[in-house]
């Protein structure tokens, strides 16, 4: 594969404007930053190995104190923030609220889940997303062989080596961490609402292009995300749905139509019930408790990096790529 060059970078900081697409109080870019709050951390946990109990501790709660629901709610978010980018798919929606109007294609999107994914673009508009689904994936399954591997490193460290006092009760306050859930970073939820977002997501829905995340720092001043990429991308490459997948591709693209729709269009509750994907979600919770049990079941500090390698990262890559092939 031909090297990915990247040109510039968008700086995304507080304060910019919204646009028309992504107003105040929009639930799928707002949702979708959660999820962005998590890859940040992914991020974070990438550039720099673990040093203390502090750090392991830190990105035990930051990665792995994440609530399934919302979660899976977010990474459906962002995928029809990608789905929505597709002209064709665009032009579609529009052209049906033109010709039967805005009430009969609301009612057609509620009544049908599977409706908006056989407008004129929607296999397109999916497989935009699930290409940034597969480079967000692999870009956690490569976090989770790093972070796994210091599991094995720190055995020569002496703070490391060291017992935990109650592991029980450390699986016990991950439990309420993850019931309750991580916030949204609030860099992120202005990001998402930055004027020039919408041609950054087309980017990153691209075939062959990297993660969008691969620069994206909690800790950062500002959200940088890439602003273009050139040469080298396998654009005959389309992402297909994998075998009995298709329901979770339907409400992506189905919450694509709500985005171009605009913000106030649909009733909360039609873009909420959009979001909700039960298989995604019960994958997420089940890499929850496994992590519960593994932190529960370690004895020494550098046991902990697996759990979280494991469970908070390889788990949750697998929850979301699970999707396409």
């Amino acid at each position: 594969m031909k090297s990915i060059r990247m040109i510039g970078t968008a700086v995304i900081a507080l304060g910019l404007a919204t646009s028309a697409s992504a107003q105040e109080g929009d639930p799928i870019s707002d949702s979708a930053a959660i999820y962005g709050t998590y890859q940040s951390e992914v991020t974070e946990v990438k550039e720099k190995p673990f040093s203390s109990a502090g750090d392991i501790d830190n990105a035990l709660t930051s990665l792995g104190g994440h609530n399934p629901d919302q979660l899976s709610k977010g990474w459906i978010a962002y995928s029809a923030l990608i789905a929505s980018q597709d002209p064709e798919y665009r032009a579609a929606v529009r052209d049906i609220e033109g010709f039967y109007g805005r009430d009969a294609l609301l009612t057609g999107l509620q009544n049908d889940v599977r409706y908006a994914r056989q407008l004129s673009g929607g296999d397109n508009a999916v497989s935009s997303a699930l290409s940034a689904t597969e480079a967000d994936s692999q870009r956690i399954t490569s976090a989770a062989a790093y972070v796994k591997e210091q599991a094995y490193s720190l055995q020569a460290s002496g703070w490391a080596k060291a017992k935990i006092g109650n592991s029980g009760a450390k699986a016990t306050k991950l439990n309420s961490q993850q019931t309750i859930g991580t916030p949204a970073n609030a860099k992120l939820v202005n990001a998402f609402k930055a004027t020039d977002i919408d041609s950054i997501l087309a980017q990153a829905g691209r075939s062959g292009a990297p993660s969008l995340w691969d620069n994206v720092s909690g800790a950062a001043e500002a959200i940088r995300f890439p602003a273009a990429v050139t040469s080298g991308l396998n654009l005959n490459s389309k992402k297909r749905v994998k075998f009995g997948k298709e329901p979770v591709a339907d409400q992506i693209a189905t919450l694509a139509a709500y985005r171009v729709l605009g913000t106030t269009a649909a009733s909360s509750s039609q873009v909420h019930s959009a979001m909700a994907e039960r298989e995604t979600r019960g994958c997420l919770n089940m890499a929850n408790l496994n992590l519960q049990q593994c932190v529960a079941a370690a004895n020494q500090q550098y046991e902990v990096p697996f759990c979280i390698g494991e469970h908070a990262l390889a788990d949750v890559g697998q929850c979301i790529g699970g999707v396409y092939q």
